[in-house]
């Protein structure tokens, strides 16, 4: 039986440490698609930070910005930009309570100020940072970030909800939250490319390590984290890989569909 199988990259695929996919996973993927399977990735990233990933695994669709935008043969298939006024709104409220923000276009970001709560994850991403375009106020964007200590969740989360009902939130970082589009998340966007490959949930692994795959790994028929993943995420998975670094991808897979090796690096 053909399935579809949807992969997040940060610390899924791509180890932080060596900045690479492991040549095991790789190898596995190529497994898949040759066998006929669907692949796809479904990321927090934009498209254009996640493309240097995305040409190595080859899929059929990339699910970016956790949702927000789809894409196939690198060309638009569905987009969900966040709302503008509310977004401008709430930026302008969280930076009255000196909060920091920032926005992705895809291949930079701004930041409303070079907080080191700010500088720390999307250091971590690797992806550019400028503070003299606020580009928000002028196009749409389908990310946004609010950068705070994750103490303050039980506050702050509860009331941007409440003032802003047009957003949904989630943590990716000990000082960072995705501002999403209501109702806009993996999930959604793995069932959209469901209804186009024709795929059911009952159909579709995938694997996650984050918060932002909490949705995608209840729905399909067989979610995976990785054991190098959030203590949450785990708690909800159908099973756990072994981590990145050992190979996990690539374990799991040999034991699913007997494709790949799991000595490589």
């Amino acid at each position: 039986m053909r399935r579809i199988l949807f992969f997040d990259i940060d610390n899924t695929l791509l180890d932080h440490r060596t900045k690479t996919i492991p040549r095991s996973a790789l190898q596995a993927i190529e497994g898949l698609r040759k066998a006929g399977h669907c692949v796809v990735v479904a990321t927090g990233r934009s498209y254009e930070h996640a493309k240097p990933f995305v040409d190595q695994i080859q899929p059929s669709y990339v699910i970016t910005l956790n949702g927000a935008r789809i894409l196939r043969n690198g060309h638009e298939v569905l987009t969900v930009p966040l709302p503008r006024a509310a977004l401008v709104d709430l930026f302008d409220w969280l930076q009255g309570q000196d909060h920091t923000f920032g926005v992705n276009n895809g291949r930079t970001c701004y930041l409303s100020s070079y907080d080191s709560r700010a500088l720390e994850p999307l250091h971590e991403v690797g992806i550019a940072i400028q503070t003299d375009d606020p580009f928000y106020l002028r196009q749409d964007v389908y990310q946004g970030w609010l950068f705070f200590d994750e103490a303050l969740d039980a506050k702050l989360f509860p009331a941007i909800l409440d003032r802003y009902p047009e957003f949904d939130l989630v943590r990716w970082h000990k000082s960072a939250v995705d501002v999403l589009p209501k109702a806009t998340n993996k999930w959604t966007g793995c069932r959209w490319v469901m209804a186009q490959t024709g795929f059911t949930p009952e159909q579709a692994i995938a694997f996650g390590d984050g918060l932002n795959d909490v949705e995608m790994l209840q729905g399909v028929g067989l979610g995976i984290a990785m054991d190098n993943g959030h203590p949450e995420l785990k708690a909800i998975a159908n099973r756990i890989a072994p981590a990145l670094h050992l190979h996990g991808i690539a374990a799991v897979l040999k034991e699913l569909f007997q494709v790949g090796r799991t000595r490589s690096n």
